[in-house]
């Protein structure tokens, strides 16, 4: 047994006690009373014993008169204990208090801040399809040719629309219509998958896709191709088939343009041309770096 470090924890909490209710005030002031009339009595004790006087009228007097002198310090301290003891309590519920709030505020903050992202969200994406709205597409796009300017990775642009998105409203009304364009948008998410780059509704029928870090143009043409086979296969609305195939026009190497209106305004004109022509089929600008096949392919 640590003799040494009981003595040491003994002394620490006789110098240092703890406090914390009124039965911890009562056990300090019963303990220091005791402790000051037991140094009395063995004081009276050697002075008995050395002047050879009476003990038990020199430990009586010894009592009255360390009564009357510690009991005002004795009960002084027992009021400053008490005093403490409310101290303390108020402070802890003070603490508790500020805690609670400070955990209240922090999920205010947080609930703020979860509502400010949704409406960011909301502010950028399409109502109806979830894809990316205009602006958001808009601000990506010049983004990205801005960092092509720079030295950036090439990206391509891909514009859509649906070629009979009139018939379809006009047919079985608007609600298949929406129903429509949140079935294609749909497929449009599947088709990029874990493909680097961004879908958006631009309005209407019209849909683009912008796709980073498009190096291989062959590999570009081969996702527009199965992108235009996925549109054309049929949706089904309430038990009808609805076919809403769609024109594909893709515009390779930003870099080729002085501008992305530039760019935007090319691709949009292809797929235009392309339209005219009443028949689905994929328009494809710019070339490879070694593939001058694809300076135009339809």
């Amino acid at each position: 047994m640590n003799w040494k470090g009981l003595l040491f924890r003994w002394l620490r909490a006789r110098l240092n006690p703890k406090i914390e209710s009124n039965r911890d005030v009562l056990r300090i002031t019963i303990g220091t009373t005791i402790m000051i009339l037991s140094a009395i009595a063995v004081g009276e004790m050697i002075v008995s014993r050395l002047s050879g006087s009476n003990l038990w009228a020199d430990l009586l007097r010894g009592m009255i008169f360390g009564t009357l002198i510690t009991g005002p310090a004795v009960l002084f301290n027992a009021v400053v204990l008490r005093e403490n003891v409310i101290l303390s309590g108020k402070f802890r519920r003070a603490y508790r208090l500020a805690s609670r709030n400070a955990e209240q505020v922090l999920t205010k903050n947080q609930e703020l801040e979860a509502a400010q992202q949704r409406l960011a969200e909301l502010a950028h994406s399409d109502f109806l399809t979830g894809l990316a709205n205009r602006r958001r597409f808009e601000q990506a796009f010049a983004d990205a040719f801005g960092a092509v300017g720079l030295g950036g990775p090439p990206f391509s642009l891909i514009l859509l629309d649906l070629d009979n998105f009139k018939q379809i409203n006009d047919g079985y009304g608007h609600d298949a219509g929406d129903a429509v364009l949140r079935l294609v948008a749909q497929r449009l998410r599947r088709s990029i998958a874990d493909r680097p780059g961004l879908g958006a509704r631009l309005g209407g029928d019209e849909f683009a896709i912008l796709l980073w870090d498009t190096y291989d143009a062959r590999d570009v043409a081969k996702f527009a191709a199965r992108l235009r086979d996925d549109l054309a296969v049929s949706h089904t609305y309430y038990g009808k088939m609805l076919n809403a195939p769609s024109s594909i026009s893709v515009c390779l190497t930003p870099d080729a343009f002085g501008s992305a209106s530039e760019m935007f305004v090319a691709a949009d004109q292809a797929l235009l041309t392309l339209k005219r022509r009443r028949e689905c089929g994929i328009t494809i600008l710019g070339k490879g770096k070694d593939d001058d096949s694809l300076s135009i392919a339809v």
